[in-house]
């Protein structure tokens, strides 16, 4: 969350086939999203919360070396999902933001929440470059505030672009080349957000 500024429920609905490790600056296509459906758990939901939100960004160097320490430990499941349960199932965002309280309880980092990770990221490329390329990073469509539309058909895919490897990614546009569309009411069960 705090490499790309994405939402939770987007980071744990990545797959590996959203990853690029191999491109001279390694990208992650986020294309989807966490849902939960009553008496079915969680499934990914293949769009964003926004159109904006279909983007593309550059990964920086400690997460491309934390991803690929994960690819070498992690074991296979059915989603191809990178953050899988023990049992090979979604994790749900929910058990994540309680986990990670558990975590920070006896430190003084009891403020921190996912939240914050993304907040951090927008200030960062704001204080960087500006605010448009902030909110491209977020998947915003504009710099007031996020949309709130479910279409799974972004008109463009956004990718950030960073002057150090080490730096958190600032957004531009790039041709969006993988990652496919489906059109609401494809998959039995889907909610919509």
């Amino acid at each position: 969350m705090l490499a790309t500024g994405a939402r939770i429920g987007e980071i744990l609905a990545l797959r590996w086939e959203d990853l690029d490790l191999a491109a001279e600056r390694p990208t992650l296509t986020i294309c989807g999203t966490l849902v939960f459906v009553k008496g079915q758990g969680f499934f990914r939901q293949p769009w964003v919360k926004s159109d904006a939100g279909w983007r593309m960004v550059v990964l920086p160097r400690f997460a491309v070396g934390m991803i690929m320490a994960r690819k070498l430990a992690a074991a296979g499941n059915p989603h191809d999902a990178i953050f899988a349960s023990r049992r090979g199932t979604w994790l749900s965002p929910n058990n994540v933001r309680r986990q990670w309280r558990e975590d920070r309880a006896d430190t003084d980092l009891a403020w921190v929440t996912p939240h914050t990770f993304r907040k951090t990221v927008a200030t960062l490329i704001k204080e960087e470059t500006d605010t448009k390329s902030a909110a491209a990073q977020l998947g915003h469509s504009s710099e007031e505030s996020p949309p709130r539309t479910t279409s799974p058909n972004p008109p463009k895919p956004r990718t950030s672009r960073t002057s150090s490897s080490d730096s958190v990614p600032t957004a531009g546009e790039v041709p969006h080349t993988h990652c496919p569309t489906m059109r609401r009411g494809d998959e039995p069960g889907r909610r919509l957000r």
